[in-house]
């Protein structure tokens, strides 16, 4: 019933929306407009409550994790290659393992040839490191007869460094640990033949039993099983059997009988959930080794406490954009904010809609387009209020407002989508969550500033609600002569750019977050008050061990302020450390914490995704460049597509030198950079074509002067309105949101800077070396459209 009232509301949606383009009667757009918003948005806002927005793991707590398959080793020893089938059995297998009771929400997936996605919401901080053991146990069994002088020899081997005897070879018994998780003493090991008496293969189901001595488990073994056990024992019967989990010992019992009915028991001081995982693991041996790639662990106190940040973010960009809408437009502000609120509510509903998943990336995202959302709407206003003061009334000029803003908002939000697209098919994990929340938010702002603005509008204009436009004028009108300065900022970003660049040639390596070279990055959050000491800290860490008993490697400290009062700490460190500081800092301080969040990233992960980076990057550039070819002359491509350069380029190594290391989330901030650098750049480009299609007198330095004026408003207006969402992030976020925020920020800044000083020269420079009248092309392309427009309607005619 609900998807046919989806489909039925969804059919009604499009309908209005063709009847609102297509209609030219003013009160009937009117109308069709007003039905349309208060649908689509009362649908969005049922949307919502009905069906919720997933919440990603890092909102709400959970694992993920990425493994590899390696190759195994079959029966005659021979090696067993990773294919499709070897990944299904293994997904198959995991989901018993992890999920043996079908009740938790969790998703497996192939992703390539060897590996699996393993997402595990709502999973209880506690169950973190017994997920990642059961992920990685390959739980090979086998049964091996233990030496009859076992102790002897060993005692012997270790006194004198005497030779172990062909055929033996020792094995340790599996560690044990006591009700607190502490390790108890070693029982140290059995000399046991170098070969299996028998494989544990032929277990045909194991699960776990209680009785009088403790936990145990039971295997039964199939019939061919059964009989080589028998045969087994008769020939050492009274003699110690190992019985060998994945090379540790678990237990050696004496056979103390040569007929065992196809059934053996494991006993070794089991608690109930050790006897448990151990029977779980038994009956779903894993035929290829797993290695984890990379992981993210995040407690649900964190993943609260991000939501709550993210709410306090929100509200606060929101607050400003308001304000400052507000002071500069007055009513007409006001009305912007209407649209952006419904704005957001379109997006909320589409990403509950189709299921989307919102993760703090996302949460970033939607921050972003609360300031590129109202970018549409000054630009209109601008438009407005200069054909006000050419005279025309307020209906008239509200009209030729729209109908001339319509080409610049359209092409600055395509090339900003590009790169979301891109960033969405290319990108993985989190960053995706923000290339969604990104795309959505293009379209429902689109929606917001051409629609809902326009329609409100209609209604206080025809109603005397609003009579005059009244605005605050921040910059005069007048012409500047701006590209005469062009070559002191083109030497200035050429300074910048040898200091971006030179800041990652000195730190190297260093200047790559754990994304790109591998690593742990523990995030430990305080509570409100508490305070942990970087000396407290180092007497934690600095005496750890691996599993292996080596120690932990470098590491260091960064440390961020968060919205709700506390504090979050984030500790660097080498990729086998993470879960072993993460687990000392919470067993030292967890009365201090309210909340963690692990990550680990494999080298060969990093490594495959510094080449993915770069080949979205090139693609972004080339995909925004061969649409500029298209729109615009190719002088004005040439002056876009070197302008985004000198942006998008620039941005790591400022972030770098600001203390930040670069990340998968810093790849996503320049593509979104890009888009938003573009975005303006576009804008003082449609005037110029628009002047010179107006046959404005001058020459082409005065007209692309005078076109970079009239533009130089919305150009510093539209700064702060993107920059204040930004802002709130740099201040209110934590860190995940402080890596999109800082770049971003940077990027606003050199976007608005290029789109003025660097773009428009270039164009002119380029125009100059090449003997192009800029003038002679675009009255060209404007002939060609209008001849192309003559033969269409003439077509038209013709069928008609």
């Amino acid at each position: 019933m609900a998807a046919i009232s989806t489909f039925l509301v969804g059919a009604a949606i499009l309908l209005l929306l063709l009847f609102y383009v297509g209609t030219v009667v003013h009160d009937r757009k009117r109308l069709y407009g007003t039905v349309l918003i208060f649908l689509a948005t009362g649908f969005a806002i049922w949307t919502v409550d009905s069906m919720g927005i997933k919440k990603g793991i890092d909102l709400q707590g959970g694992s993920e994790f990425v493994v590899q398959l390696q190759p195994g080793k079959a029966d005659d020893g021979t090696v067993k290659p990773v294919n499709p089938s070897a990944v299904q059995q293994a997904i198959s297998i995991l989901e018993k393992r992890l999920n043996p009771e079908g009740t938790k929400d969790m998703t497996l997936q192939p992703q390539g040839d060897d590996r699996i996605l393993i997402q595990m919401p709502g999973v209880e901080e506690k169950e973190f490191a017994d997920v990642r053991q059961k992920i990685q146990q390959v739980a090979h069994l086998e049964f091996r007869i233990v030496h009859q002088q076992s102790a002897a020899k060993l005692a012997e081997i270790q006194a004198n460094g005497g030779v172990k005897e062909p055929g033996w070879e020792e094995l340790k018994y599996k560690v044990e640990k006591d009700a607190q998780g502490n390790e108890l003493p070693s029982r140290g090991g059995e000399l046991v033949r170098n070969r299996a008496d028998m494989e544990g293969k032929y277990v045909k189901e194991a699960f776990p039993t209680f009785d009088a001595e403790g936990w145990k488990v039971v295997l039964n073994l199939d019939s061919t099983g059964s009989k080589l056990f028998d045969e087994v024992a008769a020939v050492n019967r009274g003699r110690q059997m190992a019985i060998i989990v994945d090379k540790e010992i678990i237990s050696a019992p004496v056979l103390q009988t040569d007929h065992f009915g196809g059934t053996a028991v494991i006993s070794g001081s089991f608690k109930e959930q050790e006897a448990r995982t151990l029977a779980s693991l038994l009956e779903n041996p894993l035929e290829n080794p797993m290695i984890i790639l990379s992981e993210s662990a995040v407690s649900a106190a964190y993943g609260e406490s991000s939501v709550n940040q993210g709410m306090w973010v929100g509200v606060g960009g929101l607050a400003f954009t308001t304000l400052f809408m507000v002071f500069v437009y007055r009513m007409a502000g006001l009305i912007a904010i209407v649209g952006l609120v419904i704005n957001l509510s379109i997006l909320f509903g589409g990403m509950a809609l189709f299921g989307f998943t919102l993760t703090m990336p996302g949460i970033a995202g939607i921050v972003l387009t609360i300031g590129m959302a109202v970018d549409a709407n000054v630009l209109i206003y601008e438009r407005l209020r200069e054909e006000r003061e050419a005279g025309k009334t307020l209906s008239g000029a509200l009209e030729s407002a729209y109908d001339k803003a319509f080409s610049a908002i359209a092409d600055s939000n395509i090339t900003t989508l590009i790169s979301a697209i891109i960033l969405f098919a290319i990108a993985g994990g989190l960053v995706k969550g923000f290339a969604i929340t990104l795309m959505i938010g293009l379209l429902s702002s689109m929606v917001g500033a051409l629609i809902v603005t326009r329609v409100i509008f209609m209604w206080v204009i025809d109603k005397n609600i609003l009579t005059n436009l009244k605005t605050t004028k921040l910059i005069p009108d007048a012409v500047f002569d701006i590209l005469s300065k062009a070559k002191g900022f083109i030497i200035a970003s050429l300074i910048i750019t040898a200091i971006s660049f030179g800041t990652l040639g000195v730190k190297g390596k260093n200047s790559l977050g754990i994304d790109f070279r591998g690593g742990a990055l523990t995030h430990v959050e305080l509570k409100e008050g508490q305070a942990i000491t970087d000396g407290e800290l180092e007497t934690t860490l600095k005496d750890l061990k691996l599993p292996s008993g080596e120690g932990i490697g470098t590491y260091y400290l960064q440390r961020k302020g968060n919205a709700t009062g506390g504090e979050v700490v984030a500790i660097r460190s080498e990729f086998d450390a993470g879960p072993v500081i993460e687990a000392a800092v919470k067993a030292k301080f967890g009365d201090k914490i309210s909340g963690t969040e692990g990550s680990r990233v494999g080298a060969v992960i990093g490594d495959e995704a510094a080449k993915v980076s770069l080949i979205a990057l090139g693609i972004a550039l080339i995909a925004i460049f061969i649409y500029l070819m298209v729109r615009f002359e190719f002088a004005f491509a040439v002056g876009a597509i070197v302008a985004l350069f000198h942006d998008v380029l620039m941005v790591p190594g400022l972030c770098v030198l600001f203390g930040q290391e670069l990340s998968l989330i810093h790849v996503g901030a320049m593509l979104t950079v890009a888009g938003y650098s573009i975005n303006d750049t576009i804008v003082v480009f449609d005037r110029i074509r628009e002047n010179i299609q107006k046959g404005v007198s001058g020459s082409t330095r005065d007209l692309m002067n005078e076109a970079i004026c009239k533009t130089l408003s919305r150009t510093l207006l539209t700064g702060p309105t993107a920059l204040a969402p930004m802002v709130a992030l740099l201040f209110l976020g934590n860190p995940a949101m402080l890596e999109f925020a800082v770049p971003i920020t940077i990027g606003v800044l050199l976007g608005t800077y290029s789109s003025i000083f660097i773009a428009s020269p270039l164009v002119l420079w380029y125009a100059k070396k090449t003997g192009t009248s800029l003038k002679r092309q675009v009255l060209d392309a404007q002939l060609e459209a209008q001849k192309a427009q003559a033969a269409i309607a003439a077509a038209k005619a013709a069928q008609a």
